[in-house]
């Protein structure tokens, strides 16, 4: 029901457009292309695709929904298309591979992206090939993260640079091909994970496999995916792009080991070679044959489908296919669903025994599930079944991301895992940092001549079990979070004149307290984020202001963080990371200060700001509310603080010669950083008078 004011729309595809000799083609529109910023529900390109060798209409939306419950795919629905005013009938929306994809699966969309597409027709590494040079109209062989040398100029005809923000993007392509090709198949394993996400790219030729995925990696190779380059993990992953030639009745009987000995498909060749690898691959199809190939659920799935857009294919003006064509193949993809599953549940390597693993759970100091310490260690048990056992693994890791580490789990009655022998195994997983995220799952290997595998979860290692490490707090507390402003938008500027959200902390000891090496932060996940200053000083009944702009730039008391009015959580931590206080809020009004009272103690309250000062109004060192020019604190030692009742004034301070040491216009108030002043008297000039103050 909305109407968008020029996008650009091409015709796209290749093999669907010069092969199709029907109307219907399929188009690219680009939201954003003519006008910046015009999207569609947050997305910036719409992929029309005309259903061209699909005549259920259906495989695509099918393939890719399967595909989303356990790795990174696209996502799909029907459209119905006019042109011009005119019905074209159904056509399947497609996600574009691009930064929003990205940022939807992984942490952030700042990595490197390939499409694997050749940049030329011809030259590159060797000679021959076929049509199109080197590997043919595909690339198979040079682009299917083949090991092409050292040099990386040889990788840029055969992978299509779609974003980066890297100055060297194609030295970690090269790498991982490198690493893929040419490392030892007994250290594959073990090294390659540290540049290639290996589960993922499992995954990844579990379900082109499975389905029998003609445009892909698996069939063409060096053609219809993506290759993404990760920042957070510094790790490469395949990524799935073109799903609608799959599910195909004629390739039923596609091994699950598909192009194994072709070492132009790397992916296949290599990992399927290494034991331990082939193992989880097929850990890894048994779980998607299982849970999400249920033939009953997958054709109900394709009966609403169907329903949702019989009537439209039926009446549809611009149809590549007839509607008896249309109903036909619908159930031709049902047959394949049921004869697929049929032939690869009784394959020689799938259909084999298996360990069942189940109770898994972690406990610390024997109470299961609760939140460790950040010295304490955490024992996870499993409940491991079905057959002889060759040894249990523990992967684990700290953070949201990146590589596990392993250690084993015993049933000896000597690891947390109750008497010896009873099918309950233990490990450990040692102690990590406040606040950190920690993931692990579980891995049994049967004492079979396969090594067979299981997982659990088994969605492993994209879905894991995990906890949050607790943060200690301090023993003692000899500085406080006091008041905070969260929307300043005319009640204080810092010293470049700024109106930022600002943090109070004060001193309520009789000691002075060296906040070297103490921390606040706005995020659980990230308790360092921002480090104060070395050499900062907090004399007894001292107030100290940092300034939440993301502005460091501005002097060392700027943090790198803001405050949301809307509500979070600031903490303030000790060197050792330990929580020495926490303030919670939500909802702050503008130019209000979140203040403690009593002032340092109590709690908090949003009322008028005391900014540097105390709370209750009582601090000897404010000049009368009731004069124009209030200067604060008098003496002054690192910070003094001048507020005008008659906003935007021009200001000069001047030492007792006369010299003007800071002079500026202040709309309502200002902190300067008077550290490096001169010991003695100076006066602050407005047009309404002047006032002393000392610097000591």
């Amino acid at each position: 029901g909305e109407t968008y004011d020029s996008v650009f729309v091409r015709i796209k595809g290749q093999t669907s457009d010069f092969m199709n000799n029907s109307e219907k083609k399929s188009f690219n529109v680009t939201i954003d292309s003519l006008i910046d910023g015009q999207d569609v529900m947050g997305y910036e390109t719409l992929n029309l695709n005309g259903g061209f060798q699909d005549p259920s209409a259906i495989r695509e939306v099918l393939f890719n929904h399967i595909g989303r419950q356990y790795n990174p795919s696209l996502q799909s629905s029907f459209v119905q298309v006019n042109l011009n005013g005119q019905d074209w009938g159904v056509y399947a929306n497609v996600q574009q591979l691009n930064a929003e994809f990205l940022k939807e699966w992984f942490w952030n969309n700042n990595g490197t992206r390939w499409r694997a597409l050749k940049t030329t027709t011809g030259g590159g590494p060797g000679g021959g090939g076929g049509p199109g040079g080197p590997g043919g109209p595909f690339g198979t062989g040079f682009s299917t993260l083949n090991y092409l040398g050292d040099d990386v100029t040889e990788y840029e005809d055969f992978y299509t640079l779609k974003s980066t923000q890297k100055e060297n993007p194609w030295e970690d392509l090269m790498q991982v091909c490198d690493k893929l090709n040419n490392l030892p198949l007994d250290q594959l394993a073990d090294s390659l994970r540290h540049y290639m996400d290996v589960d993922k790219a499992l995954w990844f030729l579990a379900h082109e496999i499975i389905f029998t995925d003609e445009d892909s990696y698996v069939w063409k190779g060096g053609m219809d995916y993506y290759v993404y380059w990760d920042e957070e993990t510094n790790l490469i992953v395949p990524l799935e792009y073109d799903g609608n030639s799959c599910m195909l009745n004629e390739y039923v009987t596609w091994s699950p080991f598909y192009n194994e000995q072709d070492s132009d498909f790397p992916l296949m060749n290599r990992l399927f070679a290494v034991p331990e690898l082939r193992q989880r691959y097929l850990a890894h199809v048994r779980t998607i044959l299982e849970e999400y190939m249920d033939v009953a659920t997958l054709t109900e799935k394709i009966n609403d489908y169907v329903s949702l857009i019989n009537d439209v294919v039926q009446n549809d003006p611009k149809a590549i296919y007839s509607y008896n064509e249309f109903l036909n193949d619908v159930e031709n993809v049902k047959d394949f669903l049921a004869d697929r599953k049929d032939f690869l549940m009784n394959h020689a390597e799938i259909d084999v025994p298996n360990l069942t693993i189940e109770d898994v759970t972690h406990l610390v100091n024997d109470e299961a599930l609760a939140i460790p310490q950040p010295d304490e260690e955490v024992v996870v048990t499993a409940n491991i079944s079905g057959m002889e056992v060759d040894k249990v693994v523990l992967y684990y890791a700290s953070g949201l991301v990146g590589v596990f580490s392993e250690t084993l789990m015993y049933d000896d009655g000597e690891h947390n895992d109750g008497e010896a022998g009873d099918g309950i195994y233990g490990g450990t997983i040692p102690a990590f940092e406040a606040s950190s995220y920690v993931r692990y799952y579980v891995e049994a290997i049967a004492d079979d001549a396969a090594k067979t595998a299981t997982y659990m979860p088994r969605r492993a290692e994209q879905d894991v079990y995990i906890y949050q490490v607790g943060i200690n707090e301090s023993a003692e507390q000899p500085v406080v979070i006091n008041e905070i402003m969260a929307s300043n938008d005319e009640s204080v500027a810092d010293e470049a004149g700024d109106f930022d959200d600002w943090i109070e902390l004060y001193n309520v000891t009789d000691e002075t307290v060296d906040l070297s090496g103490y921390y606040l932060t706005d995020n659980l996940n990230n308790l360092r984020k921002w480090e104060i200053s070395e050499g900062t000083i907090l004399n007894p009944d001292e107030y100290l202001i940092v300034w939440a702009d993301e502005d460091g730039s501005q002097g060392d008391y700027h943090a790198n963080f803001k405050l949301a009015a809307s509500g979070e959580t600031l903490m303030l931590l000790n060197p050792d990371i330990e929580r020495v206080d926490q303030v919670d809020f939500e909802n702050l009004e503008s130019d209000k200060g979140f203040a403690r009272i009593p002032n340092g103690t109590g709690d908090f309250v949003l009322q008028d700001a005391t900014f540097g000062a105390n709370n209750e109004g009582e601090n000897t060192a404010l000049e009368s509310i009731h004069e124009r020019i209030q200067v604060y604190p008098n003496p002054a030692s690192s910070w003094l603080f001048i507020e005008l009742t008659n906003p935007n004034q021009a200001i000069q301070i001047m030492d007792v010669s006369g010299k003007i040491i800071w002079q500026g216009n202040i709309q309502k108030r200002i902190q300067l950083n008077v550290e490096d002043w001169m010991t003695g008297i100076y006066y602050v000039k407005t047009l309404e008078g002047t006032k002393k103050v000392i610097v000591n």
